[in-house]
């Protein structure tokens, strides 16, 4: 039997892929050659004057310690705010599920910060951190807890944590909402049978819940990783990588190297090993996923 011979017809569907083609190519493949192109030279992201220098941007890149910094407080933001959103949402989407009624007001409610605008999150945060009448020092305050009023975002050993604390408020709802989805797709039966047989919350939770979620954890690790790497926004609306940089991530050094001082083929190369740090690092999480799956 010989295949049907195709007419034009046929190929009109493709016609449809045409604009998301010229899409992807033109913002995705088309941007992410001109980034690997300019970072072999150093261009000021203006003018058209460049001058070749090689891998120059890359040695002084990994040499550079304000880098560095940023290096490592995007892994101590992504290690602290990944496993605590995680466990929060973990441990209320349990809570919810147990709940006789109220179930959707409760979710409602904790899931509010995640959609809210960042800028508007960034804005009430930095009030209540502010050292003179913010919230958070009035009630220390008030309770006779002088002694730890702090200047949260001022004080470069606190602030990079309170935008941390921000960060955990603003998403662990989302969290607790894919924890709480994966849940009720659970075999109720199996559940009932393991309390018939006199397992407890805590037997519960850590033999059969826990390790029934573990797709769940490596979709939250995932977003989690690829979130923190492009954390930006508030960061940069409540301590603008300050104070002395203790707070700078390398989303905001990547803004501060480009718009603030004109480096262009410098932060060209930074956003290509943030790329590289990112492909790492889910390439690591694959290969745990693959031994959890086994």
């Amino acid at each position: 039997m010989f295949p049907k011979k195709r007419t034009a017809y046929d190929y009109d569907a493709y016609l449809y892929l045409i604009p998301a083609l010229l899409f992807i190519g033109l913002f995705i493949y088309y941007g992410a050659y001109f980034n690997v192109y300019h970072s072999f030279f150093k261009w000021n992201g203006i003018s058209r004057n460049m001058t070749f220098i090689g891998f120059d941007n890359y040695v002084t890149l990994v040499k550079d310690p304000k880098f560095i910094k940023a290096i490592t407080n995007t892994l101590t933001y992504m290690v602290i705010t990944v496993i605590l959103q995680a466990v929060i949402g973990l441990f209320v989407a349990v809570v919810n599920d147990s709940l006789f009624f109220g179930k959707r007001l409760f979710k409602s409610l904790f899931f509010l910060p995640n959609i809210m605008s960042l800028v508007v999150v960034a804005v009430i945060f930095t009030e209540l951190y502010n050292f003179n009448t913010g919230a958070v020092n009035e009630a220390l305050r008030a309770i006779g807890l002088e002694n730890l009023v702090r200047d949260w975002t001022g004080d470069p050993n606190l602030a990079l944590f309170a935008v941390m604390a921000t960060n955990i408020f603003t998403y662990m709802g989302f969290s607790m909402i894919i924890y709480f989805t994966a849940i009720t797709q659970f075999n109720q039966e199996v559940i009932e049978s393991a309390k018939m047989d006199g397992a407890g919350f805590l037997q519960l939770f850590t033999r059969m819940i826990f390790p029934m979620l573990k797709s769940t954890h490596s979709l939250l690790l995932i977003l989690g990783i690829i979130g923190s790497l492009k954390t930006f926004d508030l960061v940069w609306l409540i301590t603008g990588g300050g104070p002395a940089r203790s707070s700078e991530v390398v989303s905001t050094y990547l803004y501060r190297s480009y718009v603030l001082e004109y480096k262009g083929g410098y932060s060209a190369a930074i956003s290509n090993l943030i790329m590289m740090i990112a492909l790492m690092m889910t390439w690591v999480q694959s290969r745990i996923q693959k031994k959890w799956d086994v």
